[in-house]
C-alpha cells in the first residue's frame, strides 16, 4: 500500500507536483505557522462556539459544520494565495483550464463518537453532467488545513492513494485507506477524484480541520462565493485571492462584465480591452 508523501514547506515544488501527480496526496507539514493558526482560531470562535454537534449520517452526527470560512476570517482567506499552495494547484488545474476558482471553505470540527464518513470523490458533484475519467485530467483539488493535531485517535481524515486511477466501481477496503496524521498548521492536498472520508474520534478533544478547493473556472462552485464574500469584504483581500473568489472572467470572457477589468472584476474595465477580448476568441457579436 502506498502512504502518503510528506514535504516541509522548504521541499523542491517539483517534488511535490510529482507526489501529486502520480499518488493524488501529499501533505505539506507545519505550512502555516501557530501564530497565523492563532488568528484564525480567534477569527471563527464565536461562531463555532454557537454551533452543536450534528451533521447527519454524511457526517457521522458528531460534527460540527461552518460553511463560508473566507467570509469568518480574513485571516484564512490570505492563507488561499500561498505560493505552495497555488504552485501545486498550477500544475493539476491549469492543463484543464485557464483559470481556477475557490470552490468551497469550511470549518470542520469532529467531536468524539459518531461514525466513518462513507469514502466518497469530491468531483462527485459534478456527476453525471462532468464524467470523471480515471487518470483523466482534473477539475479539482481539495484542501484540509489542521487546525489542530491530526492523530489516528481523533478521527484524521482518511484516504486512498491511487484511487484517482480507479474506475467508479472499485470499492476500497480499509487496509487501502491512509490516515491524514499531521501536526497543526499543516495542508493535506489531494486530487478532486481521491477517495477519501473523515474518521471517528475517539478523543475527549475535538479536532478542527479547515476544508477548502479549488476547481476549473469553467464549473460552477460549489458555496457560492459572492455570497459568502461579497465585494465589500472581497476588496479588502489581496487581488490573487479576489480572482480565486471567483472575481476574475475564465478566457476571459466566460463570467465577464462590462466596463469590469475581466482580470478582476471588482476593478473598473476598459470596453475596448473587452471587444479585443472578443476578437481573440473569434466570436461574432
Amino acid at each position: 500500500m502506498t502512504g502518503i508523501a510528506r514535504f516541509d514547506r522548504d521541499a523542491p515544488l517539483e517534488d511535490m507536483r510529482a507526489a501529486l501527480r502520480d499518488v493524488g496526496i501529499l501533505i505539506v507539514e507545519r505550512l502555516v505557522p501557530d501564530d497565523v493558526m492563532d488568528r484564525i482560531e480567534g477569527e471563527i470562535a464565536p461562531d463555532l462556539a454557537a454551533k452543536e454537534p450534528g451533521g447527519g449520517k454524511f457526517f457521522g452526527f458528531r460534527c460540527k459544520r461552518l460553511g463560508g470560512a473566507v467570509g469568518r476570517s480574513q485571516t484564512f482567506a490570505h492563507q488561499l494565495a500561498d505560493p505552495i499552495l497555488l504552485g501545486l494547484a498550477d500544475a493539476l488545474l491549469l492543463e484543464n483550464c485557464k483559470t481556477y476558482q475557490l470552490q468551497i471553505s469550511s470549518i470542520l470540527q469532529v467531536w468524539n463518537g459518531g461514525e466513518l464518513q462513507p469514502l466518497h470523490r469530491d468531483v462527485g458533484v459534478y456527476e453525471p453532467y462532468v464524467e470523471r475519467r480515471p487518470g483523466g485530467p482534473e477539475i479539482m483539488v481539495s484542501l484540509m488545513w489542521a487546525m489542530t493535531d491530526f492523530t489516528a485517535e481523533n478521527g484524521a481524515t482518511r484516504l486512498v492513494p491511487g484511487s484517482h486511477l480507479w474506475d467508479n466501481e472499485r470499492k476500497a477496503t480499509s487496509r487501502e485507506e491512509v490516515q491524514a496524521v499531521m501536526p497543526r498548521g499543516s495542508l493535506a492536498i489531494w486530487r478532486g477524484a481521491i477517495l477519501h472520508g473523515m474518521g471517528v474520534n475517539r478523543t475527549d478533544t475535538p479536532r478542527t480541520g479547515l476544508v477548502g478547493g479549488f476547481s476549473a473556472g469553467w464549473l460552477r462552485q460549489e458555496e457560492n462565493q459572492y455570497l459568502v464574500c461579497p465585494p465589500e469584504k472581497a476588496q479588502h483581500l489581496p487581488e490573487r485571492v479576489q480572482q480565486l473568489l471567483g472575481y476574475k472572467a475564465h478566457s476571459p470572457i466566460l463570467g465577464w462584465v462590462e466596463d469590469r477589468d475581466s482580470e478582476l472584476l471588482l476593478r473598473a474595465g476598459n470596453r475596448d480591452d473587452d471587444n479585443e477580448a472578443y476578437d481573440d476568441q473569434n466570436l461574432q457579436y
